[in-house]
């Protein structure tokens, strides 16, 4: 049965997510989606049906200030979201789930990438079109959009969300790419051909360096899998990585 749930995070806001349960193991697969995105959106629903019709336990949940979980802007960076997944693994744990298989899109492919694989059993990780911080170096800062988030308080993206300033100061912290270098988890990275926003060499040459793991081109894929030949492609690798075909 389909159940949504509504949990507390360890900074005190209401996090909102999917619950599929389809066997008894401890095994579950939890979905992270894209930023400013939700867990209704097109990818991770798609992924969740294709789980549930092969019976295999699921979860997906919206990362703070996203869907239908609380907060608002100022809540949304890289150090909340990467405690959201930890407060959703523990919330899973408390509800029998000991097993995790973590798939993430775009920034939820980042936000995979920092969790710590023996503290939360994490048995595999697939990056769909993952936005990881590759090539990135300490003069790339302040970018345009983060002066410009500071002048104003906020940089505006192009779905008309905003990122705040701190969003862009907090993020300097991280760099999920050289994290997954030393993860040893099996890794599945799928990325398009076609990505306009995330190049697919940032898979290839990060997916060569990290031990454990493969690396899926979807030739003419965009970032999301707009293409139903394309997002078939990503759904039909995903459970054969996940189900061990």
């Amino acid at each position: 049965m389909e159940e949504k749930i509504y949990y507390q995070t360890i900074n005190n806001k209401k996090l909102c997510g999917i619950l599929n349960i389809k066997n008894e193991t401890k095994e579950i697969v939890v979905i992270c989606h894209a930023r400013t995105s939700s867990k209704d959106s097109r990818p991770t629903t798609m992924l969740a049906n294709s789980l549930t019709n092969k019976n295999i336990n699921n979860f997906r949940f919206d990362f703070i200030s996203c869907g239908e979980s609380a907060g608002d802007y100022k809540d949304y960076t890289v150090s909340n979201m990467l405690s959201n997944l930890e407060d959703t693994l523990k919330i899973l744990n408390e509800k029998g789930f000991s097993k995790f298989i973590l798939v993430g899109c775009s920034m939820g492919g980042r936000i995979i990438s920092l969790i710590d694989e023996q503290l939360y059993n994490i048995e595999k990780l697939i990056l769909w079109y993952p936005a990881l911080d590759y090539g990135r170096g300490i003069f790339n800062f302040p970018s345009k959009k983060e002066k410009i988030a500071k002048k104003k308080g906020f940089y505006k993206i192009e779905n008309g969300c905003k990122l705040s300033y701190e969003y862009f100061v907090d993020e300097r912290k991280y760099y999920a790419y050289k994290e997954l270098y030393k993860k040893y988890c099996p890794k599945l990275f799928i990325h398009g051909t076609n990505d306009p926003y995330v190049p697919f060499t940032y898979s290839k040459k990060v997916s060569k360096k990290s031990p454990n793991s493969k690396l899926i081109l979807i030739e003419g894929g965009d970032h999301g899998f707009h293409g139903e030949s394309h997002i078939k492609e990503a759904l039909e690798e995903t459970l054969k990585f996940i189900l061990n075909k």
